[in-house]
């Protein structure tokens, strides 16, 4: 069964089962359709338990979304760091990192991507903030692929909005082995039924680098 949170986010304690209730519920139901009285319930505590750690269920919830967005934008920050000097072997690796997180936490994915609204003012600033240079990333590696001839891609905008769009969607229908059971899977297991067979991790990311180096008009092979 995967974890709900990256390792380094996984807290001890009546804080960590908060967040994990907090990830499960949220992502099932979105921010309005969870009430404090639901995420203290579900842990079979009081509701002041949550107040002893968040101001309100909005700061819980900012906290998470900051944190998967973080988590999204310094994972393509490390995989292009690695991925040497190439253009398409940088994008590739950029694909490769989102599509790995939003497969391996499909729940928490969820949650980077939505009720943007609800945000703290300081939460919303710093999500914003994390999310622009994501995109900033992409739209370098594009820019140099289309300044030395290797990419095609006269739109760049629009290739970004359809990249980062892959990861959003695998978070609703990729669930890893064994985590169908959760209160999101619905339609995860239909698409499993679907393909006939459970798809794995590594072959999603080689799968949707594919993809991603189409769509900016490259030609050649990555790994």
């Amino acid at each position: 069964m995967d974890s709900l949170l990256p390792p380094q986010l996984v807290a001890d304690g009546a804080k960590g089962r908060l967040l994990a209730a907090a990830v499960e519920l949220f992502a099932a139901r979105g921010y309005h359709g969870v009430s404090v009285r639901d995420l203290t319930a579900h842990l079979g505590v009081q509701p002041s338990s949550l107040y002893a750690k968040y101001a309100s269920k909005a700061e819980l919830f900012s906290e998470l979304v900051f944190l998967a967005n973080e988590q999204i934008r310094d994972r393509m920050r490390a995989g292009l760091l690695e991925a040497g000097p190439d253009p398409a072997a940088q994008l590739a690796a950029l694909t490769h990192a989102n599509v790995e997180f939003h497969t391996t936490y499909p729940l928490f994915a969820t949650i980077a991507h939505n009720d943007f609204g609800m945000l703290t003012e300081s939460a919303l600033h710093h999500v914003a903030a994390s999310r622009k240079e994501a995109i900033d990333l992409m739209r370098a590696v594009i820019d140099r692929g289309n300044d030395r001839g290797v990419f095609d891609c006269p739109d760049p905008w629009t290739a970004i909005a359809a990249i980062a769009g892959f990861g959003i969607r695998l978070a609703v229908w990729y669930r890893p082995q064994g985590r169908l059971d959760d209160p999101s899977a619905g339609f995860a297991a239909e698409v499993q039924n679907w393909m006939g067979r459970q798809r794995s991790i590594e072959d999603l990311k080689a799968t949707y680098a594919t993809y991603t180096l189409r769509l900016v008009g490259w030609c050649g092979h990555t790994d």
